[in-house]
């Protein structure tokens, strides 16, 4: 008994020392300087390609702000976008970096907007 109280005692302490152990990084000078052109790099980069759902194409601008206002009442929290490219108002929404994600949103607002679509689109890098 007495050598098994010993033991665990033993096994125990053992286990103490180990846990002491520190570990400690060197990092080069030149990784510094390679990190600081990535982050300058990606700094200037203000457009990507990704999705938009287009909501309506229509000709005169009163009906584009109805369907884009329409739009934020219902989901304040996305971001739509009123454009005009000659002749054509468009009221698109969302920045999405994949289509699956543009599908799923899709699926939330078909019933409020049954025309809407999901196109490609150079969406906002930050808003992502």
């Amino acid at each position: 008994m007495k050598r098994l109280i010993f033991f665990i005692c033993l096994l125990f302490l053992s286990t103490l020392g180990f846990g002491q152990i520190q570990v400690r990084y060197d990092k080069e000078a030149v990784i510094d300087s390679v990190d600081q052109a990535y982050q300058n790099a990606w700094k200037s980069v203000k457009y990507c390609d990704g999705y938009r759902i287009q909501l309506v194409a229509v000709s005169n601008k009163s009906g584009a702000q109805k369907v884009y206002n329409e739009f934020k009442a219902a989901f304040p929290e996305a971001n739509a976008y009123l454009s005009y490219t000659e002749p054509t108002f468009r009221v698109r929404v969302g920045n999405f970096k994949n289509r699956i994600d543009a599908y799923r949103f899709l699926m939330r607002i078909q019933g409020q907007f049954p025309g809407a679509f999901i196109t490609r689109d150079k969406i906002s890098f930050r808003e992502i």
